[in-house]
């Protein structure tokens, strides 16, 4: 068998943290398979005065990616048209995709699995079909949850999915809401997790990494967010309950709410934070590498991830594995990690003061590491990998 992994959740000269999770399952999948990666760009017009876009046009057209090698076909992305979407998209990557056909050795088995249901199995599940491939869709979360309610898009993605080979959905209730769309009970859908850790990275150290603490102070308590600063995240009611916990005095002045990431809403976040009052206790870590990820959340006293919407976290899977308690919202496939009471606790999401009852509570108790640490030990790479390397191979072999 010899897997194409064609997605835009992957990172990129211009995004090197961008969907690391798909590498990671690549990675261990290379050491089961033959696997190729296909990673379309958007386009990015020439002379333009945004650095953003000045950086997505400097990624090669072949580039390696922590030792994988990537093609990245360029396809346009329309303002105000998303709908057009998947079909640029496939527009971008048909041409890709006839190529790698036609290098394949003799005898090997290929199949096309794709991550995200839009644009990409829309433009993929096409390409695929053109070309003869049979295709596996990973749905992983607001590719279902958002994008599908949108008209003019849940129809495009009803039609993939039902042109697809096989799907994958990442959560229990993902893949709930994927039979739905389907109109029909299907045993296509499998439920496999693409949320896992790395055992050499993520692991309990006991005392933390020795040098966290310099930068937070000595003795500190840390509450760690880990992720983009954006509205879906939700951080704005993290610091409206750290602020209430300080003004009654539930939290120590020492005490620190650390937010490992960057993006738009810093400047407003760190705006609310000095209009609260507590801008001393909150530190911008900003971007960082996935060994400081890990260094950060073995420092931590518990993760929080008040988020308005997600998938399957990666990092909620990385603190646990790490031994440390999470507060969560009780979204997505959030409920399938958090056990309430046994490594964390469940809020509602957009709730503040909920959230901040829930950090009391899991700051006032004691947890036990290594049954925290336990509750996710299945979800190694290397076990993903196995289930995923099960599940492309039977659709392969129409088995």
């Amino acid at each position: 068998m010899r897997v194409l992994v064609l997605t835009t959740f992957f990172p990129n000269a211009a995004d090197p943290q961008r969907a690391v999770f798909v590498k990671n399952l690549v990675r261990a999948l290379k050491q089961r398979c033959k696997v190729d990666v296909i990673s379309p760009i958007p386009y990015a017009p020439p002379f333009s005065l945004k650095a953003a876009w000045r950086a997505q046009r400097a990624i090669p057209m072949v580039d390696t990616i922590d030792g994988i090698e990537v093609t990245h076909p360029r396809f346009v992305v329309l303002p105000r048209l998303e709908w057009l979407s998947g079909l640029t998209y496939f527009l971008g990557v048909v041409g890709a995709l006839r190529t790698w056909k036609r290098q394949l050795a003799d005898g090997e088995k290929p199949v096309v699995h794709v991550h995200c249901a839009y644009p990409d199995a829309v433009g993929a599940v096409l390409a695929a079909k053109l070309t003869g491939i049979p295709c596996v869709v990973t749905a992983h979360g607001s590719d279902i949850n958002v994008y599908a309610k949108r008209t003019g898009l849940r129809g495009q993605i009803r039609w993939a999915l039902r042109n697809a080979h096989g799907i994958i959905a990442v959560s229990g209730g993902l893949q709930n809401d994927i039979l739905a769309i389907l109109g029909a009970p299907s045993t296509k859908v499998r439920r496999i997790p693409c949320a896992g850790f790395d055992m050499e990275v993520f692991r309990i150290r006991e005392g933390g990494a020795p040098h966290i603490a310099p930068k937070v102070g000595l003795g500190a308590r840390l509450v760690i967010f880990v992720g983009l600063l954006v509205p879906i995240k939700g951080v704005e009611f993290l610091i409206e309950a750290w602020a209430a916990l300080a003004q009654a005095g539930k939290i120590d002045k020492e005490d620190r709410l650390v937010l490992l990431g960057d993006g738009p809403l810093r400047t407003s976040l760190m705006q609310q934070a000095r209009a609260r009052g507590i801008e001393e206790q909150i530190f911008f870590a900003g971007m960082v590498s996935q060994q400081e990820v890990a260094c950060w959340i073995s420092s931590a006293t518990l993760l929080c991830l008040p988020s308005r919407n997600e998938g399957t976290p990666n990092v909620v899977v990385e603190a646990l594995a790490s031994g440390v308690p999470v507060v969560a919202s009780r979204v997505g496939g959030i409920p399938d990690l958090v056990k309430e009471g046994e490594n964390g606790m469940l809020v509602p999401p957009a709730d503040p003061l909920a959230l901040g009852m829930a950090l009391e509570e899991v700051l006032r108790r004691s947890w036990n590491c290594r049954h925290i640490s336990r509750s996710v030990a299945h979800l190694t790479w290397q076990a993903i990998a196995d289930q995923n390397h099960e599940f492309l191979q039977s659709t392969v072999t129409g088995s």
